[in-house]
């Protein structure tokens, strides 16, 4: 899993870290973690915890709360907090100065108004979970795969925790997840869901393929030893970036239309990119789940290792998902990320899910105290028909 939070400043909430404070924590963070886990920064000074892949949810969870509870002793070290929410209602400022941001920055700037929300505001809950094999069974890739993103809307609508009001035109209508809503504004070829088949390769290679670059990477002078922001980072701020010609995609750098033959650091840094619900790269990245307030984190994770890595209920949910034909449209996203559980439809297959899931979970053989947090959770909020979102009220922030 990664998890990612906000860095508040104790004596100040209000104002936003600065790059001086960050690279303080960064200090601290960049020692080793007991159980493995990884550090980096995204653009607005997010913080991700990257927790080490385990082969049991209950030695997973335990990995990354071990690991949490240091990195959040170690910030308050440095007068800061972590803060879990999906969107961040302080003005976005990017403080992590790496090329790569910066690229992605001027690339979004091009597209509309809503790329430095995305990338400096917005944090989230990823789960990963295996891409499967190449059987017809219940491990399968193309099961999983058909699982993950039929799924993925009611996912975001029983986990949104970002509430906004939007403003459209001379209206404003509240959403509850303002986090999706500006991944699926700001490049719906880049950050919006996948187009619907059933053979994963297929449609990832074309998703891909169709997108367009965001730069050139070159690589940077072989004297730069360190970088503020960690080791993991270093490849990327010693290299500097220059801006794709306009409507490049990758199809067409590969067949030649771009300023230089393709590499494969290039398409590997493409695929980086790209960011929709359901991103594949090795494995499956469930990345429609905004970021969860305390320690809810542990909520989303286990629900969804319980849909996927449960035989009884991947069974169960193959067949409801072939009989209800669950093939979400990008219209069923948006629904999803703006009315959540207020749907009836996906009121009423949450209701389904969650009850599947708790079982699930206590088959996978976790703690009391996991199955505790999830029933807990159902009952507060997916059971009564509402999200996090929808216990707070929303503050007055557009997003579009």
């Amino acid at each position: 899993m990664e998890l990612e939070w906000f860095v508040l400043p104790v004596d100040d909430p209000g104002r936003r870290a600065s790059a001086a404070e960050l690279t303080g924590i960064a200090r601290l963070a960049g020692k080793p973690l007991p159980e493995g886990s990884r550090i980096s920064w995204e653009p607005g000074g997010q913080l991700e915890l990257s927790g080490p892949p385990r082969n049991s949810l209950q030695s997973c969870i335990d990995a990354v709360a071990a690991d949490l509870a240091v990195l959040r002793s170690r910030a308050q070290l440095s007068g800061m907090r972590l803060l879990g929410a999906g969107l961040d209602r302080r003005p976005p400022r990017f403080t992590v100065a790496l090329p790569r941001y910066r690229a992605l920055k001027d690339y979004y700037a091009q597209r509309g108004g809503v790329g430095d929300a995305l990338l400096c505001n917005t944090a989230s809950v990823q789960v990963n979970v295996d891409a499967g094999d190449g059987s017809d069974g219940w491990r399968g890739r193309s099961r999983r795969w058909l699982i993950a993103n039929a799924l993925g809307p009611v996912l975001m609508a029983v986990f949104a925790n970002s509430p906004v009001l939007e403003v459209c035109g001379p209206r404003e209508t509240s959403a509850v997840s303002g986090r999706q809503l500006l991944r699926f504004r700001a490049d719906r070829f880049r950050s919006g869901p996948l187009p619907p088949g059933s053979d994963p390769r297929s449609v990832w290679t074309r998703y891909a393929f169709d997108a367009q670059v965001v730069s050139i990477r070159r690589p940077g002078p072989a004297h730069v030893l360190s970088s503020p922001y960690g080791a993991q980072e270093l490849d990327d701020y010693a290299a500097t970036w220059e801006s794709a010609p306009a409507g490049l995609s990758l199809g067409h750098w590969l067949r030649g239309m771009g300023p230089r033959a393709v590499r494969a650091e290039d398409v590997f840094h493409h695929l980086k990119s790209l960011v929709p619900p359901v991103r594949a790269c090795g494995h499956l990245e469930l990345r429609m789940i905004d970021a969860q307030a305390a320690d809810d984190w542990v909520v989303p994770v286990a629900v969804v290792a319980a849909l996927m890595d449960d035989r009884t209920n991947s069974d169960a949910l193959s067949s409801l998902i072939r009989a209800a034909s669950l093939v979400p449209s990008r219209h069923d996203w948006i629904n999803a990320a703006r009315n959540g559980l207020a749907d009836p439809e996906l009121r009423t297959l949450a209701r389904t899910l969650i009850p599947m899931a708790l079982a699930g979970v206590r088959r996978l053989g976790v703690s009391p105290e996991v199955s505790d947090a999830v029933e807990r959770f159902a009952e507060n909020y997916t059971l009564r028909g509402r999200s996090p979102a929808q216990s707070r009220l929303p503050n007055r922030m557009a997003v579009a």
